[in-house]
């Protein structure tokens, strides 16, 4: 294991790797091109969508103490393969169970809350002021400020919620009205914005669960949310604004959403596969996996006791 305090990975992501090992190297092939990693510089193999593995490389990494992880495409955990003797995942799920969630349901809360709030200000001036009803920009100074004052956690819960539905409507008055998007909603998605809003939130809730997986925390142990992968909406909620909603606003206003892009009923809307396409190019590019990965592992340290829980900007 790394010397500090939690495991080095390897993501295998996509579909169509070949994953062989000799005793000292991990070797992945993928359209003719060859990956290695020494085995002394992993600790975990995280195999994410449909690969081939030999036999002989499982046995290979486990007997090196190397911990192999399966995902679905979309980062939903499937299992785990775990060497004889490794503790150090029971360790962290350990640390991770005794932690008190409330200062870091309220970190994630202000963190998001931040982010919403420089995204707020900057369309009011670029709109000069004409974005916002009046008395909105107190209502939401007013939450920000509250959270400081609040002593549960469903009460952080209740003002992050009302920041976020109150940005959504204020995102909504920026996209045209043929789209026909007035708030974030549950599924089924009958506007074609809340569908790709959506499709951004699964890849980058992806990307947080593959991270947690990776140091071994319960992606399903959330903070300030609860149920599945509450844990990794805790932090998506953190970067999903600048990661996610400015680049679907980008797109809607560059043009590159067009009626052909997408098909809405009476039940719900469905997207093109080239705007799939689209989405997942522009999503990949804004999607920071470093900042991803950095602020899991700053987690894993908090939790482990070794360093404060902070959001990390970038």
């Amino acid at each position: 294991m790394s010397t500090r305090g939690y495991p080095i990975w390897k993501v295998v992501a996509g579909h169509g790797s070949h994953i062989k090992a000799t005793r000292d190297t991990l070797s992945i092939q993928y359209r003719g091109s060859i990956t290695e990693l020494p085995l002394k510089d992993l600790d975990h193999l995280l195999i994410m969508g449909g690969h081939q593995i030999q036999t002989s490389a499982i046995t290979t990494l486990l007997s090196n103490q190397v911990f192999v992880s399966f995902l679905e495409s979309d980062g939903e955990p499937a299992g785990y393969l775990k060497p004889y003797g490794y503790t150090m995942d029971e360790t962290i799920r350990e640390n991770q169970n005794r932690v008190s969630p409330f200062s870091y349901a309220l970190t994630c809360a202000k963190g998001a809350a931040r982010e919403r709030m420089l995204a707020i200000e900057r369309w009011n001036e670029e709109e000069e002021g004409k974005i916002l009803f009046s008395g909105e920009l107190d209502i939401l100074d007013r939450a920000v400020d509250e959270l400081d004052s609040l002593i549960r956690i469903d009460e952080i819960g209740r003002v992050d919620r009302l920041i976020g539905d109150m940005f959504y409507e204020i995102m909504s008055r920026l996209t045209p009205s043929d789209l026909n998007f007035k708030r974030r909603t549950g599924r089924p998605y009958r506007d074609p914005v809340n569908a790709i809003l959506s499709f951004g939130y699964g890849m980058i809730t992806a990307d947080c669960t593959r991270a947690l997986v990776g140091v071994h925390l319960d992606p399903d142990l959330g903070l300030l949310n609860r149920g599945k992968r509450s844990l990794a909406l805790d932090l998506v909620n953190c970067w999903k604004t600048r990661m996610i909603d400015l680049v679907t606003l980008d797109l809607i206003h560059t043009g590159e959403i067009t009626p052909n892009s997408y098909e809405c009923g009476e039940k719900r809307c469905i997207l093109s596969e080239s705007l799939i396409r689209k989405l997942i190019e522009r999503y990949q590019q804004t999607i920071r996996e470093d900042v991803i990965d950095i602020q899991v592992r700053t987690l894993v340290e908090a939790i482990n006791g070794t360093s404060p829980f902070e959001i990390h900007r970038f």
